[in-house]
């Protein structure tokens, strides 16, 4: 073997095989490593992860007779697995987060949050996977609801009354913990610039007294809320005074606001204590003529708003040199004539005997043109002019008189129709002659004294010798005037003055009635 050794060929050859030898093991290892990579990247390549949010959790436990607290709405899940299982366990939304409480005592506890209906091939990771939680006994109980709104909310210039709550009560249900941190229980409601009364559903929360809400059920959920809105506004006397100094020789006679009354806006105890906003100032300083001026009305305490904001306040000035410039101006208005018309003045009748009845048929109404003074004539009014038709001296039947107009003496008047048309009726008048038809006397020696009295004109009424020849004189001296244009009326108008007078002053006499009976 020595002698084997010995030789240079066995050396050569065992040389080559361990650099063969070398040479596969650098090799195979290199290879390996390359397999390695290839499976891990085909590994990589056909696996994924997923990210589920908000997955809720769902609770097993006694729910008639328990509450539990602090199991959390939802957890986060992540899987990882193959992705075409990631996908379809996506896409069918079958998986669940859960809690088993069902074994569970009173008291607090620490459970695992666990899912199911995810494949086997995932791994899977939740987060919260292990929560605090305790079981206390089911209590419920009554408490009165209150609204709750913002009474600002409303249109301004309205106010939001008390509010009515229908059911008034409703029954909250917790555990004893959560019963007893129950502070309020309100109904809440938006006015939403309201402007009459509101009535709405409102959902019923429960809080505590930090005004949180309590994870406690209610019921009724819901409830009516009827809200009364009303308008609290009022209007009130306003008062301006004057501020500043006008211009020289400028006195302030007159600060008149042409609006007497504002609206005030608020509160309706802040309304109650304010009947009048006076003392509004009015800057007259520099003013020199009389003129309006915008006024901005403050809004008195307590009040929301005013309307109107502004008003205008009329300021009248008097100055120096005014008296002297009215007299240049009366002289000026005198010395200038013009012509005013005045329309439909009344025509009235005067001089009526109560012995007739008068009529005017035309015309009831005249206009006038009067001349004179533009002073005079800016001072003169319809009731410093009159017309009027004297009817003292017509007896009965149709008449044209003058029309008379009674103005200011400084003034002229032509008048567009100059003349109306009366009518005049006798009243029918009680006396002798009625009664004539009733005696029937014959017989008398006093035919002379009967013809005199016929032969006057004024026959209707005979029967007075001595009354009747009185009577004639005068009336045909009345009537004088008026022969001219009615002889035969005024003849008729003599007669019945006499029987008028006969009828007045004397008594009828027997002989004289039988005689004229007789005749």
């Amino acid at each position: 073997m020595d002698k084997l050794m010995n030789r240079s060929w066995v050396m050569k050859i065992i040389a080559l095989l361990l650099a063969f030898m070398l040479y596969l093991s650098v090799n195979l290892d290199d290879g390996a490593s390359s397999s390695n990579k290839i499976l891990n990247r085909s590994s990589s390549a056909n696996t994924g992860v997923e990210t589920l949010t908000d997955v809720p959790v769902q609770v097993s436990y006694n729910e008639k007779n328990r509450i539990v607290r602090g199991v959390p709405d939802t957890v986060i899940m992540t899987l990882e697995g193959p992705k075409n299982i990631l996908a379809q366990t996506k896409l069918q939304k079958n998986y669940q987060a859960y809690i088993d409480l069902d074994n569970l005592s009173l008291g607090q506890h620490r459970v695992k949050v666990q899912y199911r209906n995810i494949s086997d091939n995932l791994n899977v990771v939740v987060k919260p996977d292990i929560v605090n939680i305790t079981i206390e006994e089911r209590d419920s109980k009554q408490f009165s609801v209150e609204a709750s709104y913002d009474k600002n909310k409303v249109k301004n210039g309205y106010e939001a009354g008390e509010a009515t709550v229908s059911p008034r009560a409703v029954t909250v249900t917790g555990s004893s913990s959560q019963l007893d941190q129950v502070a309020y229980v309100k109904a809440i409601i938006d006015l939403d610039n309201a402007s009459k009364t509101v009535t709405k559903q409102a959902t019923v929360v429960a809080l505590d007294k930090n005004l949180n809400k309590l994870n406690v059920t209610v019921q009724p959920e819901t409830v009516n809320v009827t809200i009364p809105v009303e308008n609290i506004s009022k209007k009130v006397p306003i008062d301006v005074i004057q501020e500043g100094t006008p211009g020289d020789g400028v006195n302030i006679t007159k600060l008149e606001p042409k609006t007497d009354k504002v609206e005030i806006i608020g509160p309706s105890d802040s309304l109650e204590k304010i009947d009048k906003i006076d003392n509004i100032p009015v800057d007259v300083t520099g003013i020199t003529k009389s003129k309006d001026i915008k006024v901005n009305v403050p809004v008195p305490d307590g009040i929301d708003s005013v309307s109107p904001k502004q008003i205008t306040v009329h300021v009248e000035v008097d100055k120096q040199g005014d008296e002297e410039d009215a007299e240049e101006t009366e002289e000026t208005d005198a010395s200038v004539v013009e012509t005013k018309l005045f329309k439909n003045l009344p025509v009235s009748l005067t001089g009526q005997s109560s012995k007739y009845t008068y009529e005017l048929l035309s015309p009831t109404s005249v206009d006038a043109d009067v001349k004179g003074p533009k002073s005079d004539l800016d001072k003169l009014t319809k009731s410093g002019i009159s017309l009027s038709a004297n009817v003292g001296n017509l007896s009965a039947g149709e008449h044209t008189v003058p029309i008379i107009i009674n103005s200011p003496d400084s003034v002229t008047s032509t008048l567009s129709i100059k003349q109306a048309k009366v009518r005049v009726t006798a009243k029918k008048q009680s006396g002798t002659n009625d009664k004539q038809p009733d005696k029937e006397t014959s017989g008398s020696t006093s035919d002379k004294e009967t013809k005199p009295n016929t032969g006057t004109g004024s026959g209707t009424n005979p029967g007075t010798e001595n009354s009747g020849d009185s009577t004639d004189k005068p009336s045909e001296e009345t009537d004088t005037p008026e022969n001219n244009t009615d002889t035969p009326t005024d003849s008729t108008e003599t007669g019945d003055d006499g029987s008028n007078q006969s009828d007045e002053n004397s008594t009828p006499v027997d002989g004289q009635t039988d005689n004229t009976s007789g005749n």
